[in-house]
């Protein structure tokens, strides 16, 4: 895809942005909008009121947040639903996960759900000088996330601060261009989304092809026209006459595997530092070795 290229670029001063146009500017987020980690969990308290919570599988899941979406019932004070309270506009971003590629993901609302609120492990973003939408493929752009995951704080578990949300380098283009830049995204995203959908269900069908193909000859034979007999197991049906039925530990040797111990045993790896050894991922993932 060809985009337009602008008359004038400049260096943005960010490593993360590069060269922008030269009519943008440059902003931390914070100068651009309102960052609040939420503090709303899932409990339902006697005495607070009532609301809708917008959890991190909402935000994960989803590019924009509406009525369609099936939000939990939970309830908040008066003062947290004041504050959280999600509205048209704003984007709310994954502040922590068990991967550093899963922080950061944004959701826009597009729709007022009355009664909903931001809840816990989320950033809300309430936009002042951005349009939401444009934040939203912000935040979704290689350079600008690249931000979050090397601010990402944990080992097994990953945190995003607040600090690192508010003060990510933001290119601000006039507010016109960033509805257009916007507008122009969510149609040729909602194209491309519909041809990985068709992609998607075509390769399902050649999945479920290759598994009829192998299940025919390993069951059958290659030879249609050959004599068949009942096989006596259920699932196995007809088999050719010629065959015989075994039990496979009458055919071979089956055995359960083991992890090597212990497991950090120079012995165990090769020179590159691999393991010697078959995993699952390793057999789930390949037809053979």
């Amino acid at each position: 895809m060809v985009f337009p290229t602008h008359k004038e670029y400049i260096d943005s001063n960010s490593p993360w942005l590069g060269d922008i146009p030269a009519h943008w500017a440059t902003k931390k987020l914070k100068f651009l909008a309102l960052v609040q980690p939420s503090n709303v969990d899932k409990k339902t308290v006697e005495g607070e009121e009532p609301v809708l919570l917008c959890n991190y599988t909402d935000v994960y899941k989803n590019e924009y947040i509406d009525g369609s979406l099936n939000f939990m019932e939970a309830t908040a004070t008066k003062e947290e639903i004041r504050k959280f309270s999600v509205e048209v506009g704003d984007v709310i971003v994954t502040k922590d996960s068990e991967d550093r590629n899963d922080i950061a993901v944004p959701a826009c609302a597009s729709k007022k759900v009355r009664g909903l609120v931001c809840g816990y492990h989320l950033t809300q973003i309430k936009p002042k000088y951005l349009d939401g939408r444009f934040l939203l493929r912000l935040f979704q752009s290689k350079g600008f996330n690249a931000q979050f995951i090397v601010a990402a704080n944990g080992v097994t578990r990953f945190g995003l601060p607040q600090y690192a949300i508010a003060n990510a380098v933001s290119p601000v283009p006039p507010i016109e261009e960033q509805k257009a830049i916007a507008r122009f995204l969510d149609h040729k995203t909602a194209q491309i989304d519909a041809l990985i959908t068709k992609k998607q269900a075509l390769l399902e069908k050649l999945a479920e092809q290759r598994t009829a193909l192998i299940s025919q000859a390993v069951t059958k034979g290659l030879d249609p026209s050959v004599p068949m007999k009942d096989s006596g197991v259920e699932w196995l049906g007809e088999i050719p006459a010629h065959w015989d039925v075994i039990q496979i530990k009458h055919l071979t040797p089956v055995k359960r595997g083991a992890s090597p111990r212990p497991i950090a045993d120079p012995k165990y790896f090769d020179d590159d530092g691999d393991y010697a050894w078959v995993r699952i991922a390793d057999v789930s993932a390949s037809d053979g070795f």
